[in-house]
């Protein structure tokens, strides 16, 4: 189940971001849902959230796989043995996975979720950043809601 997950969330963000590469123009945008959604291929060079350093891009690549290792770590660890705390980690750790690609055979992550409210826009995302976001979420809520039961 563990290496299913993870492979399953690393493969639909890799076909994603191969799709958008090979469909969309570098900053071109597509209407998904009329001021809402749209597909917006852009190239983050620098961590999350368009956040840029300074410096060696080696850490971009670095930290980020010491950090999956050690969620590997924590899939071991009783506990976070419970199935909720375990999805949990699984998705962090596939969305990591799937950012890492990018960063390591590309140079870059593709972005292209571009959610916003007419002209209001969020930050552009990927799938792997979605996992993430949605694991930590997890992650969150179990350790706050779940251990108080």
């Amino acid at each position: 189940m563990n290496f299913f997950l993870i492979c399953f969330i690393v493969l639909i963000d890799q076909i994603s971001k191969i799709l958008i590469h090979a469909k969309i123009n570098l900053y071109e945008s597509i209407q998904i849902i009329p001021h809402l959604l749209d597909f917006t291929y852009i190239r983050n060079e620098g961590i999350a959230f368009g956040i840029n350093f300074a410096g060696s891009k080696v850490i971009f690549i670095v930290f980020p796989i010491l950090i999956t290792f050690y969620l590997f770590s924590l899939l071991k660890d009783k506990e976070f043995d419970k199935p909720f705390y375990q999805i949990s980690l699984l998705l962090i750790i596939g969305g990591a996975i799937g950012n890492i690609i990018d960063r390591i055979f590309r140079g870059y992550v593709i972005d292209f979720i571009d959610f916003h409210i007419n002209n209001v826009h969020w930050y552009v995302f990927n799938l792997a950043d979605s996992s993430v976001t949605i694991g930590l979420l997890f992650l969150l809520y179990s350790s706050i809601i779940i251990q108080r039961q």
